[in-house]
């Protein structure tokens, strides 16, 4: 069993939210997996009006696995979409945004963003967006 870091969107993840996570898990075995429930963001929109699920329908997922190596970035969301067919279709899930990456990914910004951090003179402190 590897170790990962998991961050859900609240300390009460829904019936969606857990399938979800667990599925990319067993799939992906990713180092990293942030997961943020942005239902309520657009409960609103049009699309959502009448739907049987407005508490879940829209999620933001951040991935750093291996399994993503050598893949470019189509194939790697037809990968999470074709693994979450039954949420996205069945389940009410409307939307998905993706952040995916590799550890290698990961590593070379991280060496980048430290190497150009100390060619700042100004002593600002340079914030890494990364997962």
């Amino acid at each position: 069993m590897s170790t990962y870091t998991l961050q859900y969107s609240s300390s009460t993840p829904g019936p969606i939210e857990k399938e979800i996570v667990n599925k990319l898990i067993d799939s992906f075995n990713p180092i990293s997996l942030t997961i943020k429930n942005d239902s309520s963001k657009h409960a609103h929109h049009a699309g959502i009006r009448g739907a049987t699920n407005i508490t879940e329908s829209h999620f933001r997922i951040d991935i750093i696995s291996k399994s993503f190596t050598g893949l470019n970035l189509p194939s790697r969301h037809r990968l999470i979409y074709k693994l979450l067919d039954d949420e996205l279709k069945n389940k009410g899930v409307h939307a998905l945004s993706l952040k995916i990456k590799t550890p290698d990914e990961i590593s070379k910004n991280n060496s980048s963003s430290s190497s150009s951090s100390s060619k700042n003179s100004s002593n600002e402190s340079i914030k890494d967006e990364n997962i």
